[in-house]
Formats: C-alpha cells, sequence, structure tokens
C-alpha cells in the first residue's frame, strides 16, 4: 500500500479507508481493468467476424493501453489458466461457435483454429504492449488476417 500511495502522490490514509488490506483493492482493479478491456473491444468486435475483430482488438489493446493489458494478460493479477480453460471462457466459446458457421468447419476445428490465433495474436500483442515491436494498425490487420488465413488452410 505504501508503494501504491507513493506513486498516486498520497498518503496511505486514503487507501486505508476504502480498503482494509491489499486484496481487497487488487480485486476493485481487477474489476476495473476488466470494464476498461470491454469497453474498449466492444468498439472493434463484429460477431459476424468475430476471430478477426476480437483478435486486432485484443492486439489493438496491447498497443495503446499497454500497462492495463499487462495487468490484465501477463501480471500476477490475471492468473493462468489451461488452454482447456481459455477456450471455455464464455466470449471465447462464443466467437468458436461463430466461427463454426462463418467458415463452415467443425467445433473440434473451430477450436484449434481460435487456439492456435488467440497464441499467435498474444505474442504479437505482448511484443506491442512492451514496444519491443513497431507495427502500424493497418500491420496489425494484416498479420491476423494472414494468420487466420493460414489456419484456416491448415484445415
Amino acid at each position: 500500500m505504501r508503494e501504491l500511495s507513493k506513486y498516486i502522490g498520497c498518503s496511505t490514509q486514503p487507501i486505508f479507508k476504502n480498503y482494509t488490506n491489499f486484496d481487497e483493492y487488487k480485486i476493485d482493479l481487477k474489476k476495473y481493468i476488466d470494464e476498461d478491456y470491454k469497453k474498449f473491444i466492444s468498439k472493434y468486435v463484429d460477431k459476424n467476424d468475430y476471430l478477426y475483430t476480437i483478435s486486432y482488438a485484443y492486439a489493438l489493446y496491447a498497443k495503446k493501453e499497454p500497462n492495463m493489458f499487462f495487468s490484465k494478460f501477463m501480471a500476477d493479477l490475471a492468473g493462468s489458466r489451461t488452454v482447456k480453460e481459455v477456450l471455455n471462457t464464455e466470449r471465447n466459446k462464443e466467437t468458436i461457435v461463430a466461427m463454426t458457421k462463418q467458415y463452415n468447419i467443425s467445433l473440434e476445428e473451430a477450436n484449434r483454429i481460435y487456439r492456435d490465433v488467440r497464441f499467435y495474436t498474444h505474442g504479437m500483442a505482448t511484443q506491442l504492449s512492451v514496444n519491443s515491436i513497431k507495427l502500424t494498425e493497418g500491420e496489425i490487420k494484416e498479420l491476423i488476417k494472414k494468420n487466420i488465413e493460414i489456419n484456416l488452410r491448415g484445415k
């Protein structure tokens, strides 16, 4: 709490007035970051082209909001999940089902393609968030589209 208060330029008193411990603060912080991400991606997601638009929004969030991206997807706050758990989140399942219709593929193929595109995009997003790669929005779009095409051909 002392580090946080120093970072934001106040004493610990206002923080402890609202939170009895750091875990309570982390719960609120996680909720805030989750809402920020949902609000951001909602501007870009088109359910008629779900895989592409959700992937693009994910990478763009990393580029435009690197600290929020890091906190949501890479820090201890994010926790860890198995690939199966990632695929079975509500939004990801929704995307996968939409892919079966859009691309006329089986659920098994949609799961595989989603997984592969998701982790490709995460690699790109990670590099964008730490500024180790410079990509324009157009380049991000092109890379994701090409990756989806490659994965669809691999079916």
